[in-house]
């Protein structure tokens, strides 16, 4: 089952407020890149959702 637009959205705001928190944490910098590789993840995730919103009837490659 895919996940809602909303969903993703939410993990989203919470990753990237992760992300900022590794970002200022000393010794932090393997999970602040973990955490940046997972929003991106997340923003594509995003991105994919809402062009098959717009787009129901366009198949995928």
């Amino acid at each position: 089952m895919a996940r809602t637009i909303e969903k993703i959205e939410y993990d989203l705001e919470k990753a990237r407020r992760d992300r900022d928190a590794w970002q200022t944490t000393r010794g932090g910098e393997h999970n602040y890149a973990m955490a940046k590789i997972y929003v991106s993840a997340l923003e594509k995730e995003l991105s994919e959702a809402l062009n098959a919103h717009t787009n129901p009837l366009q198949k995928d490659s």
